[in-house]
């Protein structure tokens, strides 16, 4: 149904933020060099559009990082004092996949149709053709996995 095959589930996620941050790839690649030379495996990177020469990143990594995290972050913050970062622990992802998906319109739709009927809020959406991924935090990932499974028709064990 709508194109997904699966429902994967990782636990144990943090979501890091940084607003402000000066519109610049030399900046956005300091700030990436930083995490990826502390061994830092990032995922679920979104960025908003530009307003003011500023943009805000996200993206997500393993709670197990966050004193390296915490570091990083103020050391970014004291290299760009208006940049301002936000880290929230204690999330999941949730992942739905489906190689039909491209073929498929409305298939987010149906997915915010879904958890709009629940008490779970989404920290963050990211998307590619065959791939929606979801970070909710822990408390609410049986119940939005559940209420997916069954919109689209997934048995548990999928």
């Amino acid at each position: 149904m709508y194109g997904i095959t699966k429902i994967d589930t990782c636990e144990d996620i943090a979501l890091v933020s940084f607003k402000k941050v000066p519109l610049s790839l030399q900046v956005l690649a300091d700030i990436f060099r930083q995490f990826a030379d502390a061994g830092i495996i990032i995922d679920m990177i979104s960025q908003t559009a530009p307003t003011s020469r500023h943009i805000s990143i996200s993206f997500t990594c393993r709670d197990g990082d966050m004193v390296k995290v915490l570091e990083i972050s103020k050391a970014l913050n004291e290299k760009y004092p208006e940049m301002k970062p936000m880290v929230s622990s204690g999330n999941c992802k949730i992942q739905l996949f489906g190689e039909k998906m491209p073929e498929e319109a409305g298939v987010f739709a149906k997915v915010l149709e879904c958890l709009s009927a629940t008490a779970v809020e989404l920290h963050q959406v990211t998307t590619s053709e065959v791939d929606i991924s979801l970070l909710v935090g822990s408390a609410h990932l049986e119940e939005a996995s559940s209420a997916l499974r069954k919109t689209f028709d997934l048995s548990s064990g999928t």
